[in-house]
This record gives C-alpha cells, sequence and structure tokens, in this order.
C-alpha cells in the first residue's frame, strides 16, 4: 500500500486558485503511483470566520474530485464544507477508485455556527477498513470512543492547523502521538499550507514518517 500526503497550498475563498494547485499537487504525487492521495481539511475553498460561501461548490468540487478518481483509478481523501439544510458541515470524503463516494465524515469538534458529527463510519477497502476523522475530531473524547468501537486499520486525519508559534513543534507531534496511542489505529495526517506537516503514526503511537512545510510524504508499507 502507497499513501501519498499531500500539504497543499489553500488559498481562502479562491476555489479556482485551488483548483489548480489540487491537479498540480495530484499530478506530482501520481508519479510515486500512490493508491490513496490524501490532501487537507476544506483544501480547495479554505475557511474565513464565518464565511460559508464555499458550500455552494460542494457539487462541483466531488464532480471534479470524482472525475480525477475514476480517470487515475485511485483513493482520494479530502476536506470541504457541505450544506445541509439551514446550516453547514465540515466535511471529508473518501473517493474510490471508481470515482464514488465510500466514505463521509461530518467533523465533531466545531463551533455551534456548524452542523456537527454524532458517529464515526468505516469503508472496506482491499487494504482493510477505513476511517476518517477531521483535525480537532482528533481530541474529541466521543470520536474516541467510536474509533475504538469500530476498529478501523487506516485513519485519515485531513487538517486545518496554524499555531500561533508558526509551524507544529515537537510538543504537537507528541500530542498527536498520544492521541494515536489511545486509538490504536495507524493514522495518517496532513496539515494545509502554510505551515503544512504531514506525518504517518503506528497504531502505538510511534512517528514512523513526517515531511514539513508542502513537501510530499510518500508512505509504502503494510496496512
Amino acid at each position: 500500500m502507497r499513501v501519498a500526503l499531500i500539504p497543499m497550498r489553500v488559498e481562502d475563498g479562491n476555489f479556482e486558485a485551488n483548483w489548480r494547485e489540487f491537479k498540480r499537487r495530484f499530478s506530482e504525487a501520481l508519479e510515486q503511483d500512490p493508491d490513496f492521495l490524501v490532501f487537507p481539511e476544506y483544501c480547495l475553498t479554505g475557511f474565513r470566520e464565518w464565511d460559508f460561501s464555499g458550500a455552494g461548490l460542494y457539487d462541483e468540487i466531488f464532480r471534479r474530485v470524482s472525475n480525477l478518481a475514476r480517470e487515475n483509478g485511485v483513493y482520494i481523501v479530502f476536506g470541504l464544507l457541505e450544506p445541509y439544510k439551514h446550516c453547514i458541515y465540515n466535511s471529508a470524503l473518501l473517493i474510490g477508485r471508481n470515482g464514488e463516494v465510500l466514505l463521509k465524515h461530518h467533523k465533531f469538534q466545531e463551533p455551534h455556527k456548524f452542523c456537527t458529527g454524532n458517529t464515526v463510519k468505516t469503508a472496506r477497502t482491499e487494504f482493510g477498513k477505513v476511517a476518517i476523522i477531521i483535525c480537532g475530531d482528533f481530541y474529541n473524547k466521543r470520536i474516541a470512543k467510536w474509533v475504538r468501537r469500530k476498529k478501523p486499520d487506516l485513519l485519515f486525519v485531513p487538517m486545518e492547523y496554524s499555531p500561533d508559534y508558526g509551524e507544529p513543534n515537537e510538543e504537537d507531534v507528541r500530542a498527536m502521538s498520544e492521541r494515536v496511542r489511545l486509538l490504536g489505529v495507524k493514522a495518517f495526517i496532513v496539515n494545509s499550507h502554510p505551515p503544512g506537516g504531514a506525518w504517518v503514526f503506528e497504531r502505538d503511537g510511534r512517528l514512523i514518517a513526517e515531511s514539513m512545510g508542502d513537501e510530499i510524504l510518500l508512505w509504502e508499507g503494510q496496512p
């Protein structure tokens, strides 16, 4: 199994610029023959507080990303804003090799102006059972219960995390490690750029691969 974690640069409110960057980084990662390409949280619209206009692009974003997955026979994980009745979900999708949605996650850990999720689902792939959570979900107690109950083999975590002190530091990585150990699942984490960064942890919390900035992290191994 080969997983490409892609800390792409995201411009808030500039869909077409983000789409060009998404395709460029997708093509760059595709040269390494990955099975999964994983992009950050709401990577095609960004998000300014409280501008939910990007949710209106949900169908168009899905159509474009679905076509890329189907044309290239790969799995794609990415985050986007999703409209639902009178509110918005912060969502992430797993698109299958055939371009269909295999898995959707609604973020739990959000302010009251968002709709919030209440379950963690899994999807079967040839590499085992997959789950997705988003950024701050990592530290949510209900999420931890769901993940331990569902027992996925792989956990993908799109993020948009920009600490006041610049790039994620050793303390951030140590906190991620502790949460992975609690969840007990191999975890693949990718952050939007700036500041970027990507990390892979074994189920016991050991950090086994990382990249900084906007560098693509390619991980290859057994699920």
